[in-house]
Parts: structure tokens; C-alpha cells; sequence
């Protein structure tokens, strides 16, 4: 008989079971890498989904020029964007917002860089 890796096959059923046993693996083969390109599939697609979602917070909140504006104080960063510049009714200077509520002139968020 023909000696299987876990048991002893007769002859005649041999070619049978090798051929079977062949299929079988072609289709574990052909499984596998269908798992593989859906999993490469969803991976591009969340990094698009991300990239797409900091495009849009970026563009909302023009992170792009915020950086320089930053202004650190106690335990929360203020952040003027550069929409936020606008003159000021009372004094008549040019002052931006930060997203908390914190006023100052355009010369001190730049003073202090």
C-alpha cells in the first residue's frame, strides 16, 4: 500500500486520495491569497479613509499655518488659525482668536515664535 503521512492507503484508492488531497491544497492556496488581497484591500482603503480625514480636519482648521502660531500656556496649546485674524472693535488692532476664547494682538502670537 501506499504509507500516508497518518495511516497506510491501499493502491488502488492511492490516486484517488493524492488527487484529493492535490485540490485540496490548491484550495487553501487560492483561500489564502484571497484573505491576503482583502486584507491588503481594507488596509489601503482605512489609510485613504485617514489621509482623507486629515486632509479635511487640515483644511477646516488650517493646521498647516497654526504650527508657527502656537502659543503654550499651562496645560493647553493655544492655536490661532489665520482666519482668525480680525481687527479688534474696541482697540483697533489686528488680533486673533484662539479656539477657547483667548484673544490676543497679532503681535504676540508672533513676538513670541
Amino acid at each position: 500500500g501506499i504509507n500516508a503521512e497518518y495511516g497506510v492507503v491501499c493502491e488502488e484508492h492511492g490516486e484517488g486520495l493524492r488527487a484529493a488531497w492535490e485540490e485540496h491544497n490548491r484550495n487553501q492556496a487560492v483561500k489564502t491569497e484571497e484573505k491576503r488581497q482583502k486584507r491588503i484591500y481594507e488596509n489601503w482603503r482605512t489609510l485613504i479613509k485617514g489621509l482623507l480625514i486629515r486632509e479635511r480636519i487640515t483644511n477646516k482648521y488650517d493646521m498647516k499655518g497654526s504650527k508657527k502660531r502656537a502659543k503654550k500656556t499651562g496645560g493647553h496649546v493655544h492655536v490661532f488659525p489665520a482666519r482668525s485674524k480680525r481687527k479688534d472693535k474696541v482697540t483697533g488692532l489686528m488680533v486673533q482668536k484662539c479656539a477657547c476664547g483667548l484673544v490676543v494682538p497679532v503681535e504676540s502670537c508672533e513676538e513670541e515664535l
